[in-house]
């Protein structure tokens, strides 16, 4: 176990500081290119001074990293009170969205950016994957108010025709899940209505 000063965190002591706090947070931190980063525990530490920024106040947190899995990770504990004592407060986009475009910044200054094949495969992968993923956050971002997004080439949408497929496969995947049904209009899964509701929007 690992903290923000050293790699031997005292439980114990942690735990009995959280004694009376409300609330904490708990963070799975698994970038996908783990295994080749130096140094998962400085990139661990070096997301949560960025957190720290990000929220104006220092975080008290405790991680351990799990080389277990195909993908290496780290499970990462903070504090539900900010410096001051208060209630620590971290908007729900930030966890979603802020704190992962944060972690691809620092890989992408470790390592450079992925070549072109690389981020083909990574979205492909993405098509069946359980979890929230970038294809789910461009789908998002693109389907109106009422969740309904239309993928057909005459629509707008992404530019890359790459992207646009594994957005339409990803739909067809969610669709076999119930969290994404065909709304009418033909041509397969590419006018869907997305079932914002049901756990996918993360």
């Amino acid at each position: 176990m690992f903290d923000a000063e050293g790699d031997h965190a005292n439980e114990k002591v942690f735990v009995e500081r959280c004694g009376k706090d409300r609330h904490h947070f708990r963070f799975i931190i698994s970038p996908e290119d783990a295994s080749e980063m130096e140094d998962i525990r400085a990139f661990t530490r070096d997301l949560t001074r960025q957190m720290q920024v990000d929220l104006g106040t220092k975080l008290d947190w405790v991680a351990i990293d799990h080389w277990n899995t195909e993908t290496p990770h780290v499970h990462l504990l903070v504090r539900g009170v900010d410096e001051s004592g208060a209630d620590l407060v971290i908007a729900r986009d930030y966890i979603s969205r802020g704190m992962r475009s944060r972690a691809e910044d620092l890989v992408t200054r470790e390592l450079g950016p992925k070549p072109e094949h690389e981020i083909h495969a990574t979205l492909e992968r993405e098509v069946t994957a359980d979890r929230w993923t970038s294809l789910d956050r461009g789908i998002k971002s693109l389907a109106d108010e009422v969740g309904l997004l239309d993928l057909r080439p005459e629509n707008p949408g992404p530019e890359d025709p790459f992207i646009r497929q594994q957005m339409i496969r990803r739909l067809q995947y969610l669709e076999t899940m119930g969290l994404a049904v065909t709304d009418g209009g033909g041509n397969g899964c590419r006018l869907l209505r997305l079932s914002l509701a049901c756990g996918i929007s993360g």
